[in-house]
């Protein structure tokens, strides 16, 4: 074999990575969860969970991605945070009506991400792009969670939704969020409900779990961009290897946490064994 046959193997392998990668971005997987609980005032209760959509279409009109919400049927949908990326100029027009098609058939709760609340906390940068989106998406009815509560009609269901501040995401740079944290931004957690907290950085669960939520959905990990089989994940955005939570189910205490691989992607598209995921969560009455 030659020098130049060689190296013309190498480029041909290079492209075909190049390509997997490239088409590991452009899919996605559905992963269903079910919880029982005593808490749950009606028989079940179905929600879709996305984060980190990061203005991403999945076909025109992210008509792929509606047509596998529409074919669970969902009570409700869940945004655990970073649905927009925040890029100065950037449209978020393709978020803006992929929200607005959703919202014809389903209430949507929006935890805030660390994305949002740039745009919201830097207007220096972003100006008007964060109360332009919120404006068009509020328009839809949809709930924008900035440390607030809602109650889910009577099915026993409380939404909570985190604001975290942006030093907690800041890379290299590891802060813990203190004890006590949550209950100054959301007050106390109603024990009678079945409490759901959409909070986007999974690092602080241990501090999410003392504040007694059931369940706690975040992502911003991506599930750690390039995935070692069977293993783990490689790198968070915070630039740790192998960081602790990556992705699935956590349980900390009384508390479970579901870690969202993410729907999108932002920056560089990249996702290396490690495929975009919509998660569903179905609720049943527990019975006895």
């Amino acid at each position: 074999m030659t020098v130049y046959h060689g190296v013309g193997i190498l480029f041909a392998l290079g492209m075909i990575g190049f390509f997997c990668i490239y088409l590991e971005s452009k899919k996605f997987e559905v992963n269903e969860y079910v919880f029982l609980t005593h808490k749950l005032l009606t028989k079940k209760y179905t929600f879709v969970v996305l984060s980190d959509l990061h203005n991403v279409e999945f076909g025109k009109g992210n008509e792929r991605l509606l047509k596998a919400i529409h074919k669970v049927h969902p009570d409700a949908i869940l945004f655990a945070g970073d649905m927009v990326e925040a890029k100065k100029g950037a449209s978020f027009q393709p978020t803006i009506h992929f929200i607005g098609e959703l919202a014809k058939k389903y209430p949507i709760y929006y935890g805030m991400g660390n994305h949002e609340h740039k745009l919201r906390d830097c207007p220096k940068k972003y100006g008007t792009m964060y109360s332009a989106f919120t404006k068009a998406i509020g328009k839809f009815g949809v709930h924008i969670m900035e440390n607030e509560e809602i109650k889910i009609g009577n099915t026993g269901i409380k939404v909570y939704g985190l604001d975290l501040e942006h030093m907690y995401y800041r890379r290299l740079i590891e802060k813990k969020v203190p004890e006590g944290y949550l209950e100054k931004k959301l007050g106390k957690a109603d024990q009678k409900s079945y409490n759901i907290l959409l909070a986007h950085h999974p690092d602080p669960f241990p501090i999410y779990a003392k504040w007694s939520p059931d369940l706690v959905l975040s992502g911003h990990i991506h599930g750690g961009i390039v995935r070692i089989p069977g293993f783990r994940g490689v790198l968070s955005p915070q630039l740790k290897l192998f960081p602790k939570y990556d992705r699935g189910l956590f349980k900390e205490g009384n508390a479970t946490m579901i870690l969202s691989k993410g729907i999108g992607t932002h920056t560089l598209p990249v996702r290396i064994f490690n495929r975009a995921e919509m998660i569903v969560i179905t609720l049943k009455k527990k019975r006895g």
